[in-house]
């Protein structure tokens, strides 16, 4: 077998060389380079994307909000005290009991449903004119019911109107302070507790008319700690589950519902104690 010649001059390509493999790259020689053109790109990408093309909108504090639920609320009260005062004395329509009954059904029914819209459905509160045309109709509609109720009787006078305003007014100050050990909830139940007893004890003492007697127990027992709560809920958020920044009609609305529903509740319990308990005397 003829043997193969090789030339010492020409390159032995059968042999591999090991600096082929083991060569790096300059990226991998330099691995500080390499460093430096990442976080080169880091910053400049940190930099491009950092700019606020949609700027925050700043939230409105605390005092703001409660401004806020505050006029909605007196605005509502006043109006609304209006509207019974005068049906009452100045007004005075014309309804037998199946106008009035076919009234108060139909205002009842389109005031839930417009409560339920509004506070069930939160985007409506911020869809404007949406939130505002919703706003006003629960509370039209809602005073409207009320004056339906009583418009036959001509029951709705200055003196339930004024103790509506005065619960609404006290119980919302004492809502302001509950002690650190208790919960918000105990703390309504124990002072609704106390004060109950020092009325009942004060009325058996000086023999109170069941007239007088039986919407001041419906006050001090159902709507008083209502307002209360509603109170607590505005203020102290640490105790209770805090508004977002655009409830602020829903908190005027609670509150104003509490109100129409103590001048309406007293009454019905004034008539109830006048035309039964104390007409057995």
């Amino acid at each position: 077998m003829l043997g193969v010649t090789r030339s010492v001059s020409a390159p032995n390509f059968s042999v591999r060389s090991v600096g082929s493999y083991s060569s790096k790259s300059n990226y991998e020689a330099n691995p500080s380079l390499l460093e430096s053109q990442f976080s080169e790109g880091e910053r400049f990408v940190e930099a491009c994307t950092s700019i606020d093309l949609f700027p925050k909108r700043r939230k409105p504090s605390t005092c703001i909000f409660r401004a806020y639920v505050f006029l909605l609320l007196v605005i509502q009260v006043v109006l609304a005290s209006l509207q019974w005062v005068g049906s009452t004395y100045r007004w005075r329509p014309q309804l037998n009991a199946a106008n009035r009954g076919l009234s108060v059904l139909l205002l009842l029914l389109s005031w839930i449903n417009l409560t339920l819209a509004f506070i069930g459905f939160r985007r409506l509160q911020f869809t404007f004119p949406l939130n505002w045309i919703i706003f006003g109709c629960m509370f039209e509609s809602l005073t409207l019911l009320v004056v339906c109720l009583h418009i036959l009787e001509q029951d709705l006078t200055w003196p339930f109107v004024l103790i509506g305003i005065a619960v609404l007014v006290v119980y919302t100050l004492l809502g302001l302070w509950v002690p650190g050990f208790l919960t918000a909830n105990l703390w309504i139940l124990i002072l609704a507790s106390i004060v109950v007893f020092l009325v009942s004890t004060v009325a058996l003492s000086v023999r109170l008319e069941m007239r007088y007697y039986v919407p001041a127990s419906v006050c001090l027992v159902f709507f008083g700690p209502w307002a209360m709560y509603n109170s607590q809920k505005l203020f102290l958020r640490h105790k209770r589950s805090r508004y977002l920044t655009h409830q602020y009609m829903e908190a005027s609305a609670k509150m104003f519902i509490n109100y129409a529903f103590t001048v309406s509740g007293i009454i019905f319990a004034h008539r109830f104690s006048v035309d039964t308990l104390d007409a057995h005397k």
